[in-house]
C-alpha cells in the first residue's frame, strides 16, 4: 500500500472520534529538558553507536517528542530518564538487521543475570539506564518490576521476532500453525512492546510521587494494549510504505485467515483492513475500561469544580496522568517524523 488507505484513515477518524480525541498543540517547550537530552544524545549515546548526527537527531526528535507529549505532568528529571530509555530501544529496534548487534544481544541478559560486565559500550550504556530507573522506583517492588523487566524482555522478544521471520520459509505448514495458535500473535506482542513499563511512567511523574498502586493496578492490563495497539494502528502507514509484513496487524491478520475468518476481501478472505476495523474497535473497549477504573469522568468533573461524589485528590492526580498520557501519546504519533501521518486526513468527525 504506497498510499494511505481510505479504509485504514475512515477506521482510524472513528476511533478518535469515538474516543472524543482532539489534538492541541504543545502550550510549550521545556527548553531545559530538551538541551540536556540533546547533549545526552550527541555526547553519551551517539559514541557507542555508529549512527551519523542525522540518524542521531531523529532518535532525539522521536524519543524526546514521545515523552513530553505522553507525560506532561513529569519533573524535567523524569522525563530525561524515560527519553533515555526509549531512545536506546529505538536503537535496538533500529539495528535488529545487524548480525553483530544480534549477537551481542543475545547475551544481555545473560551478563545480568551473571554479574558480567556487558560487551560493548552501548548495552552498558542499556544496562547504567535500566539501574537508574530501578533507584526512581526503589520505593515500590510491583512498579519497579514494571518499568524495567519489559525492557529486558524487549530485547529477547526482537530477537525471537528476527528468529521466526527468518524461519517462514513453509509457507502451508506455517499458515496451518498460524490458524492454530490464535493468540500468539498478541503474546510476541506483548513480548516486544515494553509497554507495561510506560504504564509504570504514566504513575511516576516524580521520584517523591507515591501513587497507591491498588488505586489504578487494574487498569494496567488494558492500559499495555491501549500504547501497544495505539502504536500498531499509528505505525501502520509507515511499515506498510515500506512493506513490512511482519508487525502485529499483518501476523494477526494471517492468524485470523487462517483460523477460517470471513472478511472484506474480494473472495470473502480476512485482511489487514478488516484487522485494522477489529483492532479499533478492541481498542476503543480497552480505553473506556480504563477511562471507567480511573473514574476519569467523574474526576475531571471534580477538576471543572463540580460535584463529584466519592473522588478524592489521589484519584484527581492518577486521572489526569493517565489523561496526559492518553492523549498525548496519540498526539505524538502524528507530530513525530517517524510516523509519516498527516494529521488534517484523520480529524474531524465520520
Amino acid at each position: 500500500m504506497s498510499t494511505l488507505s481510505s479504509n485504514y484513515a475512515a477506521c482510524v477518524k472513528r476511533l478518535l472520534t469515538d474516543l472524543e480525541y482532539h489534538y492541541q498543540p504543545l502550550p510549550s517547550c521545556d527548553a531545559d529538558y530538551w538541551d540536556q537530552f540533546h547533549q545526552w544524545v550527541l555526547y553519551t549515546l551517539g559514541p557507542t553507536t555508529t549512527w551519523s548526527e542525522k540518524r542521531l537527531a531523529e532518535v532525539e526528535h522521536a524519543a524526546g517528542g514521545m515523552i513530553e507529549r505522553g507525560c506532561p505532568y513529569a519533573t524535567t528529571e523524569v522525563r530525561l530518564l524515560y527519553a533515555k530509555v526509549v531512545a536506546l530501544a529505538i536503537h535496538v529496534d533500529d539495528s535488529i538487521e545487524d548480525e553483530a548487534m544480534c549477537a551481542e544481544l543475545a547475551q544481555f541478559s545473560h551478563k545480568i543475570f551473571l554479574g558480567e560486565p556487558q560487551r560493548t559500550r552501548f548495552l552498558a550504556l542499556y544496562q547504567a539506564t535500566l539501574k537508574e530507573l530501578s533507584h526512581l522506583f526503589e520505593d515500590s517492588a510491583v512498579l519497579r518490576d514494571m518499568a524495567i523487566i519489559p525492557w529486558i524482555v524487549f530485547i529477547d522478544g526482537s530477537l525471537v521476532e528476527k528468529q521466526m521471520l527468518l524461519s517462514q520459509h513453509d509457507a502451508p505448514k506455517a499458515s496451518y500453525l498460524e490458524g492454530i495458535a490464535t493468540d500468539f500473535p498478541r503474546y510476541l506482542r506483548i513480548r516486544t512492546g515494553a509497554s507495561e513499563s510506560c504504564v509504570a511512567w504514566i504513575f511516576k511523574a516524580a521520584k517523591e510521587q507515591h501513587l497507591p498502586v491498588d488505586r489504578f493496578f487494574k487498569a494496567v492490563p488494558d492500559a499495555v494494549f491501549f500504547i501497544d495497539v495505539m502504536n500498531d494502528i499509528l505505525s501502520f502507514h509507515k511499515e506498510e510504505l515500506a512493506g513490512e509484513t511482519h508487525n502485529f496487524i499483518h501476523t494477526r491478520t494471517r492468524s485470523l485467515s487462517a483460523a477460517g475468518n470471513r472478511g472484506s476481501g474480494a473472495a470473502g478472505e480476512w485482511t489487514p483492513d478488516d484487522t485494522v476495523r477489529l483492532l479499533c474497535q478492541e481498542l476503543l473497549e480497552a480505553t473506556r475500561r480504563i477511562d471507567g477504573v480511573l473514574r476519569l469522568e467523574e474526576c475531571e468533573r471534580k477538576m471543572r469544580g463540580e460535584v463529584s461524589d466519592g473522588v478524592d485528590e489521589l484519584d484527581v492526580e492518577i486521572a489526569k496522568q493517565w489523561r496526559g498520557w492518553r492523549d498525548g501519546y496519540i498526539s505524538w504519533h502524528f507530530e513525530s517524523r517517524r510516523y509519516k501521518l498527516d494529521r488534517d486526513s484523520f480529524m474531524g468527525t465520520v
